[in-house]
C-alpha cells in the first residue's frame, strides 16, 4: 500500500462509453464509466459486492489504466471471475500472496474468492481491461456434466492459483482470439451478442480445464480463509482496539507467526496496514461529514490526536483540515 494512494480523484477524466455503454469520458478504447470509477472506492473494504452488470446478464469489460486512474488496486476479493488483460505497458497483479508481472499481450485469470490486487511494474504505466462475469451465467442443472465436473470446481475456490497466460502457454492465440472476440462483441452489442458471450466464455474456460486436466481442483487454501477473516473483522472493527494479538487469534497463529504472515501476505506489517485502512477511511468521513476531526479520529481507531494528525499529514501531504477545506478524493 502506498501513501497518497488516490483510488477516484475527482480529476480523473474520462469521458465516452464504457462497453456496457454507460457514460463515461474516454482516453482509453471506448471509455470508462462513472460506474466503474465508483467501483474503485467500494473495493476498498475488500470483500467486493458490486454487481458488474444487470442480474440477468452478469459481464461486463472496463477500460482502466494505472496510474492514470488510480494509483493501484488494493488487495481485495468477490464472488466473480476476473480476466485482467494488458493492452500497454506492464504491471504486476497478486493473488494470493504471489506476484505476476505482466505486460502487453499477457493475462491474468483470478478466480472467485481469490484475494489479488494490481499496481504499477516500477514507474512503467499499465492500460488493462478488466473481463469480469458470473460463473454461474453459464451453469446448467447439477446434472449438466459441463456443471458438474469442470464449471463448478473450477469456479468456487477449487483452483489452487491463478492462470497466468503468456506467449508460452499451449493454446496463447486461443487464449487471445477469446479476449479480442468478448471485446469485439461487446463494442458492437449487435442483436443476440450475449449469447456469442457465453459461447466464448466456454470456450475460454474449456482452454483452462485442458491446462490444468483432471485433479486439479482442491481444497481452497486455508491461509487465504485466515487472511478474508482477518480483513472482514479489520472492515467491522476498525473503530475499535485491535492488537497483534488479536490478529493472530482469528488466524490461529502465534503472534509471531502472524505477523510475518501478514507481512508476506500483504506487503507490509500489521500495524502499518491497519493504521493505513484506518487513514483511508478517516478520510472519507472528513469530506463526507462534517464531524470534528478529533471525532472522525476516534471514530476511525486513534485515540491519541497527535499521532492521528502525525500519521495522516504523513500519507496525504496536508493536515486534516486542509484535506477537508481542499476537499480532495483519496480513496
Amino acid at each position: 500500500m502506498q501513501d497518497g494512494m488516490k483510488m477516484g480523484s475527482a480529476k480523473s477524466g474520462y469521458q465516452g462509453r464504457d462497453r456496457s455503454g454507460m457514460q463515461g469520458n474516454g482516453e482509453y478504447g471506448e471509455g470508462r464509466s462513472e460506474e466503474y470509477r465508483g467501483r474503485g472506492r467500494e473495493q476498498y473494504g475488500y470483500h467486493e459486492i458490486k454487481e458488474h452488470a444487470g442480474r440477468d446478464f452478469p459481464f461486463n469489460i472496463y477500460p482502466c489504466s494505472i496510474p492514470a486512474d488510480f494509483r493501484q488496486v488494493p488487495v481485495h476479493w468477490h464472488e466473480d471471475m476476473e480476466i485482467i488483460a494488458v493492452k500497454k505497458g506492464r504491471g504486476v497483479v497478486t493473488v494470493d500472496m504471489e506476484p505476476y508481472e505482466a505486460g502487453a499481450g499477457e493475462a491474468v485469470v483470478v478466480f472467485p474468492g481469490q484475494l489479488h490486487g494490481i499496481s504499477q511494474c516500477g514507474s512503467e504505466a499499465m492500460e488493462y481491461e478488466n473481463i469480469i462475469f458470473l460463473p454461474s451465467m453459464l451453469m446448467s442443472a447439477e446434472s449438466d456434466l459441463c456443471t458438474y465436473d469442470f464449471l463448478r470446481p473450477m469456479t468456487e475456490g477449487g483452483i489452487g492459483k491463478p492462470l497466468h497466460i503468456t506467449g508460452g502457454l499451449p493454446d496463447y492465440g486461443a487464449f487471445m482470439e477469446c479476449i479480442g472476440i468478448l471485446d469485439q462483441l461487446c463494442g458492437k452489442k449487435n442483436y443476440a451478442y450475449q449469447m456469442g458471450v457465453k459461447g466464448t466464455l466456454f470456450w475460454f474456460l474449456g482452454l483452462i480445464a485442458g491446462i490444468w486436466g483432471p485433479g486439479a481442483a482442491g481444497q481452497p487454501r486455508k491461509s487465504r480463509e485466515r487472511m478474508k477473516r482477518l480483513l472482514e473483522y479489520m472492515e467491522e472493527h476498525y473503530g475499535e482496539k485491535i492488537t497483534v494479538e488479536d490478529g493472530a487469534k482469528l488466524c490461529f497463529y502465534s503472534n509471531s507467526h502472524f505477523m510475518k504472515y501478514f507481512k508476506q501476505y500483504m506487503g507490509v506489517p500489521f500495524i502499518q496496514y491497519l493504521n493505513e485502512f484506518r487513514l483511508e477511511k478517516a478520510a472519507g468521513m472528513l469530506l463526507s461529514t462534517p464531524d470534528p476531526v478529533t471525532a472522525v479520529a476516534q471514530r476511525c481507531g486513534f485515540d491519541n490526536i497527535s499521532y492521528f494528525n502525525r500519521l495522516f499529514r504523513r500519507k496525504y501531504g496536508k493536515t486534516p483540515g486542509e484535506y477537508r477545506k481542499n476537499g480532495e478524493i483519496y480513496l
